[in-house]
């Protein structure tokens, strides 16, 4: 009997089993969670919506503020750059770290590192693929937009497949299909490409907050997007008063009513009004309650900072000046709480993608491949000086290795080429020496 859903030549999952597959509701969830950030991003507030709502005010017609604020996309630049800012350094032994090393930098991964970790901080979910580019010569990876990613689990939480969907501007379907060793593409639901994958599925980093569905990453924008919504609704209705109450203030007269034939024409100040004895004019405005405005936004700020895990003084709501560095870590200690998770979320891709590099380049090793580990060289206020004395201060006790001290040090980001400039460099010394030696 047919089955729709199998591929009778291979007797794999057909593309209308992949269809069907990447309608179900997790990715119907994920898929509605990541357009709802995207469109915060791109702007499209719900603030917007007081815009559909004109009203007459003093005989003219009167638009309501929508003031939108972008402060999700500075959060997301510094954890970022808190992190990865600063390119990561590779460790390991001198033969890996120079083979890796070359790698990165041919492949320009301190790139890649930012869109992986920007996505994982957006949407709780990043894809990487890494594949060999026959035009550069040189290993490469592919970062995918999660509004077209879609990983494929089997019904034992096994990674199985992955498919790739997106339309054009002229409404074509575009479906590329991976395996595990092979990669399928169709156009309209036509086949139009097949070849081999010599990396397997594309690298699925999670970050270490699960969504409902346990298979995927719960986003930190979806819990700040709540909280900046109504810091725009509570200033674009504090700019509203403003502009109506203090700015537009109302003539109040108190006696008996003035009409037009009270009014005088004056050449020097235009029309004034002529009181009778007793009468009081005087321009009056609505009083705002400031304090209780002052601490609704600031206890709102309060959160945002939380969740967001930045410190005030990073974006300018807090004083800070002549602090020490062990302030500077307590000030810190939420954003370093979050780039721990960070970290670990990334070195369970890194992993995988060193796995790929090592099918795709030279033949190293097992004990080579198993020393590689990864140092971040975190982005933040530090006393370097302190730390560098402090090192080599282990390092004159025979605490501590040369290498490591390059490995550590913010200056060093491959030490295996910075040793080899040291043996160069020693080798034209004790040159040098032997020539005046001889000479």
């Amino acid at each position: 009997m047919y089955n729709l859903y199998t591929n009778q030549e291979t007797n794999e999952p057909s593309l209308a089993w992949f269809i069907n597959e990447i309608s179900q509701p997790e990715h119907s969830f994920r898929q509605r969670n990541v357009k709802t950030i995207i469109n915060h991003l791109h702007r499209r507030h719900s603030v917007l919506e007081r815009l559909k709502h004109t009203y007459t005010f003093k005989n003219g017609k009167f638009t309501p503020a929508a003031i939108i604020l972008q402060g999700l996309k500075t959060v997301l630049n510094f954890h970022v750059a808190y992190l990865v800012g600063n390119p990561v350094s590779i460790t390991g032994t001198e033969k890996a770290v120079e083979q890796f090393n070359n790698i990165y930098r041919k492949g320009i991964y301190s790139k890649v590192d930012w869109k992986i970790l920007y996505d994982l901080m957006e949407f709780g979910d990043a894809f990487e693929y890494v594949y060999f580019d026959a035009k550069s010569n040189s290993i490469k990876s592919k970062v995918f937009r999660n509004g077209d990613s879609y990983p494929i689990y089997n019904e034992y939480g096994e990674y199985a497949y992955f498919v790739e969907y997106w339309k054009d501007r002229r409404g074509d379907k575009h479906y590329t299909i991976y395996f595990p060793d092979h990669i399928d593409t169709y156009t309209n639901y036509r086949l139009v490409d097949s070849k081999p994958n010599a990396t397997g599925l594309p690298i699925h980093y999670v970050g270490m907050e699960r969504a409902i569905y346990d298979q995927f990453g719960d986003s930190l924008v979806l819990d700040l997007i709540p909280i900046m919504d109504k810091i725009e609704h509570l200033l674009s209705k504090e700019d509203d008063a403003v502009t109506t109450l203090s700015l537009n203030p109302i003539l109040s007269i108190q006696g008996q009513k003035v009409g037009e034939k009270e009014m005088q024409d004056s050449n020097i100040a235009g029309s004034v009004l002529h009181l009778d004895d007793g009468q009081k004019a005087e321009w009056v405005n609505a009083e705002m309650d400031y304090n209780v405005i002052k601490h609704e936004l600031d206890n709102l700020y309060q959160q945002f900072n939380m969740v967001a895990c930045i410190p005030a003084g990073a974006i300018g709501q807090s004083n800070i000046a002549n602090v020490s560095e062990s302030t500077t870590n307590i000030i810190y200690q939420l954003t370093e709480n979050r780039g721990k998770q960070n970290m670990n979320a990334l070195i369970d891709g890194f992993k995988q993608r060193w796995q790929y590099m090592r099918l795709l380049s030279d033949p190293i090793s097992d004990d080579d491949f198993e020393s590689l580990n990864v140092v971040f060289n975190i982005n933040k206020p530090v006393d370097t000086k302190n730390n560098m004395e402090n090192m080599q201060i282990q390092y004159q006790m025979g605490a501590i290795s040369k290498k490591t001290v390059m490995e550590q040090s913010p200056y060093t980001t491959d030490s295996a080429q910075e040793i080899q400039r040291l043996k160069e460099e020693q080798a034209e010394s004790e040159e040098e020496e032997t020539e005046q030696v001889n000479g």
